[in-house]
């Protein structure tokens, strides 16, 4: 059986029924070190480490099952605030059954802080997303924030749930986390891996198209176009941002 690449996840097939998805996510300078850009409790830092490949397995449809983190710090007491982070935020998503392995740096004194995070996933192979085959409305959930500005606007942060819910909705498409390369980026995988056009509603120029969001703090909602009315009235904090459409031969 043959690993396969799609967007930011990787597909690990195990039988023909079921397929590993993996996901991963790191995170550096942010913490309560030295040297760190962002003064912030590191078990913030690895709560949104890990909500970046959570987030991106649930928008892919998989239901996570492992998550190991690769603290580049000594255990105390970096690592320990680290973990509890972790196991916090798993808490939050309404995981905390799952198996958490990991190592930490205690050879070496470091002076900023470091964690990488991976999450391992199943799903059956027939619920894998296929390309759409009708034009989507294309939705942003939330709002761009990265570094201090996710400090400062933990509460207005989107939950798992709220995701879990729009996932659920039979209109909805595809879904697809936002990171550092912004809206404007991940707008342009939806649509290549759609095989679609991409149509803006809005300026494409707009800041918030064009920022960092962070650690996923913003989700793109592709809706079946013919049904994006009755998606935004279940869901009025969705933002219409573009149209994909089929090209015209």
């Amino acid at each position: 059986m043959i690993n396969t690449q799609f967007r930011d996840l990787t597909l690990t097939p195990i039988t023909a029924e079921e397929t590993l998805v993996i996901a991963c996510d790191s995170s550096a300078g942010i913490g309560e070190k030295k040297a760190d850009v962002v003064a912030v409790d590191p078990a913030i830092t690895a709560a949104y480490s890990l909500r970046v490949p959570l987030l991106e397995l649930m928008c892919f449809g998989a239901h996570p099952i492992t998550v190991i983190d690769t603290v580049g710090n000594e255990m105390v007491p970096t690592g320990e605030r680290i973990i509890s982070g972790v196991k916090a935020e798993l808490a939050r998503a309404q995981l905390s059954d799952i198996p958490l392995n990991g190592s930490t740096e205690d050879n070496m004194a470091t002076l900023t802080t470091s964690i990488g995070i991976t999450v391992i996933g199943r799903i059956q192979t027939a619920n894998i997303p296929k390309p759409a085959t009708v034009d989507l409305t294309v939705f942003k959930l939330g709002t761009p924030y990265v570094g201090n500005e996710v400090v400062a606007h933990l509460n207005q942060i989107f939950s798992y749930d709220k995701v879990r819910q729009i996932r659920g909705n039979t209109d909805v498409v595809d879904m697809l986390p936002v990171g550092s390369k912004g809206v404007t980026y991940e707008l342009d995988q939806m649509a290549q891996t759609n095989h679609l056009e991409t149509h803006y509603l809005v300026d494409h120029d707009l800041p918030e198209l064009n920022t960092s969001a962070g650690p996923a703090t913003v989700v793109l909602v592709g809706v079946k176009k013919t049904r994006a009315k009755a998606v935004s009235q279940a869901f009025p904090e969705l933002v219409a941002v573009a149209e994909l459409r089929r090209p015209k031969l």
